[in-house]
């Protein structure tokens, strides 16, 4: 299905180019710089909200996906959603990936919650995957979620 695979690689440049950016606005927003004009300021501001609504969209769209079309290749995808659920924490990161210094949950809750629902979606569709990321979904329960394990091997995620 080429289809499929056109729309999750531009997904995927999309969140790709998102984090990145995001990653490279906390590293300036380290240092104090006086804005030279307040119109410069909302342009930022303008093309910071219209970035992250792409990003939102681009999310949805792979978690989309993924029901629609279980089998597709996700391979690419899955580092991109581990650097968005892990951000901010002290867990594992992947080093091929710029990870934001601070959580993409007080940033961009949004981005952050569809992030965690698209792997959510993946994990049902790739049991392996489920196996290797059960102790990501059980370490953020404590915080938001309650994992229940229903017989074969299905999950269940709730609000607490």
């Amino acid at each position: 299905m080429k289809w499929v695979h056109q729309v999750l690689s531009r997904a995927s440049g999309i969140i790709e180019k998102f984090i990145s950016e995001n990653s490279e606005q906390n590293a300036e927003g380290s240092f104090f710089t006086p804005p030279r004009s307040g119109t410069s300021k909302g342009r930022k501001s303008v093309a910071k909200s219209k970035s992250l609504s792409k990003a939102v969209t681009a999310i949805y769209t792979v978690g989309s996906v993924v029901i629609v079309c279980p089998s597709a290749d996700m391979s690419n995808l899955v580092p991109l959603l581990h650097t968005i659920i892990t951000s901010g924490s002290s867990g594992p990161k992947l080093n091929n990936l710029p990870s934001p210094s601070t959580s993409l949950q007080q940033e961009a809750p949004s981005f952050y919650i569809q992030g965690w629902l698209a792997m959510g979606k993946l994990c049902l569709a790739d049991g392996k995957l489920a196996k290797n990321y059960i102790h990501v979904f059980v370490q953020v329960r404590p915080m938001a979620l309650t994992v229940y394990v229903i017989p074969h091997g299905l999950w269940y995620f709730s609000h607490i």
